[in-house]
C-alpha cells in the first residue's frame, strides 16, 4: 500500500511534468540534485504539489502502490535504464527477485504465431526456474502470453499504456484481475485516468524492455510497437530473440530483419531456448558470448558438429536454401550433402516447406 510521504509527492509531481522524457531529470537526481530543487519556483509549484497530493490519496483509496525510483522496491533491472520512469503505479504484487522474460509481437497473429507463443511459454515453464512473463495486455501475442502463463500457473506482469486504474482494452479486464490474483501485477507510469493514446503504448514499450533481461519477438511487421520494444531492449544491452518466419510473410518481416541485422538471436528450438532459464543459469557456453550473455545473431539451434552442423548453421543464419545452394555454400560432395540432408529430415530438424528450399523445422 502506498505511503504518503513528501518524497513520493515530489516524485509524483516530477513524473507529471517530465514523465514523457525522464532521462534528464533522472540523471540530475543520480548526480545528487534533490527532487524539490527540480520543481518550478512559481505559482505552478503549488498547483503541481496539490495535484500530486490528491493523486497519491486516490492511489491509497484504490490500493495502487506508488513506487519512486528512489524506493528500494523499484524494479532493479528497470532502474538501470537511462530513461527509466521516475515513478511507477503498481496494482498487485511486483515479483521481486525473480528473473523476467518479455514476450511481444503483433496484435494480429496467425495460428503459427499463437502456437510459437504457447511453445515459448511452455518451454520456459518446464525449467526449474520459470521467469516472470512481461507483456502489454494488448490483443494478439500479448494476451496470448499472459493467458498461457496463467494456464501454466506462472506469474505474469502487464505494462499498460493507460493509467493503472483504467484497463485497455476493456474486454481484458477479466485477464487483468486474473494476473493480480496469481501474484502478478499491472504497471503504469501514467497518471490515474490516462486515456489509451497511441503514443502512450510506444512510450510504455521501454518499460517492457527494461523490466526484463531478455525479450522475445513473435511475429511482427518491420514497423510497430514490438520492433520498438526490441530496439530499446537491444539499446539497453539486453538479450533479444526472435522467432523466424517465411521470407514472404509480412507478419514475420520484423523478426527476420532483427535476426539478419544481428540484433536478435534466432530461436529454432524452443526447448533449447528454455536453457536460458533452466535452474537459474544462463545458456551453455557454446551459445554465449562474453560475460555469459547470448550474442545477438547466434542461433538457438541444435548441438551438431561436422557436415550436419554446417548445414544447420547456414540454414539458421541465412534462411531457406535449395540443395544446389547448399552444395555451393558448404563445399561438400553431393553424396555427402544428400546423405546429411536426408538424415536431418528424418530426425525432424529440417524440412522442405515449399517443396524446393530446405529450412530449419521449428519444434
Amino acid at each position: 500500500m502506498p505511503a504518503y510521504t513528501k518524497d513520493k509527492t515530489l516524485f509524483c509531481a516530477l513524473n507529471r511534468i517530465f514523465g514523457f522524457k525522464p532521462s534528464g531529470i533522472k540523471a540530475l537526481i543520480e548526480d545528487g540534485a534533490s527532487p524539490e530543487s527540480l520543481l518550478p519556483d512559481d505559482e505552478a509549484r503549488k498547483g503541481i504539489i496539490g495535484w500530486a497530493e490528491d493523486e497519491i490519496s486516490r492511489c491509497i483509496g484504490l490500493g495502487i502502490s506508488v513506487v519512486t525510483i528512489a524506493d528500494p522496491e523499484y524494479p532493479a533491472a528497470l532502474k538501470e535504464c537511462p530513461d527509466a520512469p521516475l515513478l511507477l503505479y503498481i496494482r498487485g504484487t511486483w515479483p521481486e527477485g525473480k528473473r523476467a522474460l518479455s514476450v511481444v509481437g503483433t496484435r494480429h497473429p496467425d495460428e503459427y504465431g499463437l502456437r510459437m507463443c504457447d511453445r515459448i511459454i511452455d518451454s520456459v515453464h518446464s525449467t526449474g526456474n520459470p521467469p516472470v512473463i512481461i507483456s502489454g495486455l494488448a490483443y494478439g501475442i500479448d494476451v496470448q502470453a499472459h493467458k498461457r502463463t496463467l494456464l501454466r500457473q506462472g506469474i505474469t506482469v502487464a505494462v499498460m499504456g493507460t493509467g493503472a486504474d483504467r484497463i485497455y482494452p476493456k474486454s481484458h479486464e477479466w485477464l487483468a484481475e486474473k494476473i493480480m490474483e496469481h501474484e502478478g501485477c499491472l504497471i503504469s507510469d501514467f497518471p490515474l485516468g490516462e486515456a489509451p493514446l497511441p503514443v502512450n503504448f510506444l512510450k510504455r514499450n521501454r518499460i517492457i524492455a527494461g523490466l526484463s533481461e531478455c525479450t522475445v519477438v513473435i511475429q511482427s511487421p518491420k514497423k510497430g510497437g514490438s520492433m520498438v520494444t526490441a530496439t530499446q531492449a537491444f539499446s539497453y544491452g539486453r538479450d533479444v530473440y526472435a522467432i523466424p518466419g517465411r521470407l514472404d510473410d509480412c507478419k514475420s518481416e520484423g523478426c527476420n530483419y532483427l535476426i539478419a541485422a544481428e540484433m536478435a538471436g534466432c530461436i529454432c528450438d524452443t526447448d533449447r531456448f528454455s536453457l536460458y532459464f533452466r535452474d537459474g543459469k544462463d545458456m551453455t557456453a557454446s551459445h554465449t558470448g562474453a560475460g555469459g550473455s547470448h550474442r545477438p545473431g547466434d542461433c538457438i539451434c541444435y548441438g551438431e558438429d561436422g557436415d550436419r552442423g554446417k548445414i544447420l548453421r547456414i540454414l539458421s543464419d541465412r534462411g531457406g536454401k535449395s540443395t544446389e545452394s547448399l552444395l555451393s555454400e558448404t563445399g561438400m560432395a553431393i553424396e555427402n550433402l544428400t546423405a546429411a540432408l536426408t538424415e536431418l529430415e528424418i530426425d525432424g530438424k529440417i524440412c522442405k516447406e515449399d517443396g524446393f528450399n530446405w529450412s530449419i523445422k521449428i519444434k
